[in-house]
């Protein structure tokens, strides 16, 4: 006869903590529903960045014949903004919890005339986007003003809130809003920094907000003539100290700044299109026959493979172990793979390139 108890659990008792066993483990979900006027049956993607610059598909669905559609994900480990995908068009959403934030739009304003509801931050953020639609960005003025009214808004009691690490590094195609080389954003990085570590100590953004908003706040001093001559000299740029392919460790000053030009370039080595961009990039460096220092940072977990490739090259290559995890994607604000930067001859970062044609011709 078979036993009607585990271990000297009553049978009742044992299934009952099975199924509260069973029902404790289920993954908590977000979901993101909606409707999308004007698409039937269209495929829409829910999106998560992955810290090299790239947005990953999380999970997709197929809208109804009115345009309806629902998304269910794993909540984050921490807050994070997700993007929903339709059509090479984006509306981006802030995800702390298992909310349900719901998106309504037609096919063919999508990403530009919307509405997101479900929670205050997520409203916050979708006011935020649109605001940043209408900016004429290259309007240094106008660009101004808005940096200014949007701190107001979003990042002065924010208390270290998603939406203003989302806000402070957001860029505008492969342009920051607020950029980390102007001295006249130092101040808020700052706020937003300190805010994160007053009342967020713990989230993973917090390190990279503090670090980066030291290096603004040094340039900024420097800007303004506030240091010493030779401390001017050690903050010339936001520098960096890796390992190269033998292991030694190569910082970012010790190779721009010698007397010649200087590019920083932060990619990944083990992409299908790197084998192409290394290539481009040795026929240019090749064209300049020795006269610009080349600092490649690739942003690889596969350390082997990467110290395989990196040998061949003839530049100065070092490798971030933190991977998608790397603060230089805070420190420099990048956005997108691959991003270059350009130092003058004595060390000082004076502009960047979204791509590689732009990079041939600043230099």
């Amino acid at each position: 006869m078979k036993s009607r108890y585990f271990k000297g659990v009553p049978a009742a008792a044992a299934l009952l903590a099975l199924v509260i066993g069973f029902s404790g483990c289920k993954k908590s979900e977000f979901k993101v529903k909606g409707e999308i006027y004007g698409a039937s049956d269209k495929s829409v993607l829910l999106e998560k960045p992955d810290f090299h610059g790239r947005w990953i598909a999380v999970d997709s669905a197929r809208t109804d014949s009115r345009g309806g559609f629902a998304i269910e994900a794993a909540r984050p480990s921490a807050p994070e903004v997700y993007r929903l995908a339709f059509d090479g068009r984006y509306i981006y959403l802030p995800v702390d919890s298992t909310e349900t934030l719901t998106v309504t739009t037609s096919a063919d304003k999508f990403g530009h005339e919307f509405n997101v509801t479900g929670t205050p931050q997520a409203e916050r953020m979708s006011a935020f986007e649109k605001e940043l639609l209408a900016l004429d960005f290259n309007d240094s003025t106008k660009r101004a003003d808005f940096k200014r009214e949007v701190y107001s808004r979003y990042l002065k009691d924010a208390q270290g809130g998603l939406i203003s690490y989302y806000v402070l590094t957001k860029t505008v195609g492969d342009k920051p809003l607020y950029d980390l080389s102007d001295p006249a954003d130092a101040k808020y990085y700052a706020a937003v920094a300190t805010a994160f570590s007053q009342y967020r100590p713990d989230d993973p953004h917090a390190g990279m907000l503090r670090e980066a908003s030291i290096e603004a706040m040094r340039r900024r001093n420097t800007g303004a003539g506030k240091k010493r001559v030779m401390e001017a000299e050690e903050i010339k740029l936001i520098d960096i100290a890796l390992n190269d392919e033998s292991g030694r460790e190569v910082k970012l000053s010790n190779t721009v700044g010698k007397g010649k030009k200087g590019v920083m370039i932060v990619s990944m080595m083990n992409e299908k299109e790197s084998p192409a961009l290394n290539k481009a990039l040795a026929d240019l460096y090749d064209a300049k026959g020795g006269g610009v220092a080349f600092y490649m940072v690739s942003l690889d977990r596969d350390l082997y493979a990467w110290r395989e490739a990196a040998r061949n090259l003839p530049w100065t290559t070092v490798a971030d172990p933190e991977g998608r995890n790397s603060g230089i994607l805070v420190k420099y604000n990048i956005g997108s793979l691959p991003a270059y930067f350009i130092f003058n001859s004595d060390g000082e970062l004076i502009d960047r390139a979204s791509n590689l044609e732009e990079l041939r011709s600043k230099l």
